[in-house]
């Protein structure tokens, strides 16, 4: 299931959105609601080279994405901010999910979209 362009918006930062300042977060937050709210890094990274049109990821991309998440989750520490992706099973973790919120507000709006 893919994001209308509103969805997309939405987690740029449009009416009531999460503001997101790097692209390669949104592609992750995609395709982990995608993917259920979670899964293992390497299965994100793998879908996200699909989408991109890469048979197998290559290791620039796996690290890209994950110092893009991990300053992702850094940033996230300050209370102020709303929260969107966390390592579920903490620091060492390889899962990457969304957070309870950003999941029940993101599935919320792909369905009122849908109807």
């Amino acid at each position: 299931m893919g994001w209308s362009e509103a969805g997309r918006r939405n987690l740029e930062g449009g009416a009531g959105g999460i503001a997101i300042l790097n692209p390669l977060v949104g592609e992750i937050a995609e395709a982990l609601l995608d993917l259920g709210g979670a899964a293992h890094r390497d299965l994100v990274v793998a879908y996200i080279a699909k989408r991109r049109g890469v048979y197998r990821p290559s290791e620039a991309m796996q690290r890209e994405l994950d110092e893009a998440f991990a300053a992702y989750c850094r940033g996230a520490s300050d209370p102020r901010a709303a929260n969107l992706l966390h390592l579920p099973y903490g620091p060492h973790s390889r899962r990457w999910a969304l957070t309870d919120h950003a999941y029940g507000m993101l599935r919320g709006q792909a369905r009122a979209e849908a109807r």
